[in-house]
């Protein structure tokens, strides 16, 4: 479903760029690897993240970028309690706004920031292997919020119009589950990580 989403999202937001004629935009897209940690004693592989960003530029260093995102699944390792084994599941989409400085430091290469603000949709799920001969149990609940990003990148210029692009990255999902469980049980979610992608420049 997410990706489905994510392919309708992309496809209105290339149909909309290309019906405008101009040369102060840019689309990108970023296959980001990122860490996830919810706090405690979470220990999270490395995880899939996928975004898509339409940038409009309000000067020739800075954009006013929006952009969509959703993960793969993460997966926490698991972990042992006096009952059985237990498996934590992260799934997590939403959409971002914020702005794109950027500076040329050569022809075709430039360095760029975001930062700006996100909201989520993350749902979280808990899958429990009981001893032998018990059924296994599984829960989930999603929650929807706020939080903020940031990220540094480099990008390289291929010809006019596409560029490949590097970039460090850091999101921050605020108080998850805040209003519908224990203050104890909310928590933040940070997933900072390296991602590449290309863009196009209209």
């Amino acid at each position: 479903m997410v990706k489905n989403f994510l392919f309708l999202y992309s496809i209105i937001l290339f149909q909309f760029t290309s019906a405008c004629y101009a040369d102060d935009m840019l689309v990108d897209a970023n296959l980001m690897f990122v860490i996830p940690d919810a706090g405690g004693s979470d220990n999270f592989n490395v995880g899939k993240i996928f975004t898509v960003n339409y940038n409009y530029y309000s000067y020739p260093w800075l954009a006013l970028t929006v952009g969509a995102f959703a993960s793969d699944q993460l997966i926490d390792k698991p972990k042992i309690d006096i009952v059985g084994t237990y498996q934590s599941f992260i799934d997590t989409y939403g959409f971002t706004l914020g702005l794109r400085p950027e500076h040329l430091f050569s022809k075709r290469n430039k360095i760029y920031a975001r930062v700006g603000i996100l909201f989520y949709n993350t749902t979280v799920s808990v899958d429990e292997y009981f001893e032998y001969g018990l059924p296994t149990g599984t829960s989930s609940s999603d929650t929807s919020g706020n939080g903020y990003f940031i990220s540094a990148a480099w990008a390289h210029t291929f010809g006019n119009n596409i560029s490949f692009q590097l970039e460090l990255s850091r999101q921050k999902q605020l108080k998850l589950f805040d209003g519908k469980a224990a203050a104890d049980q909310v928590f933040d979610l940070g997933l900072t990580g390296i991602g590449f992608g290309l863009a196009y420049a209209f």
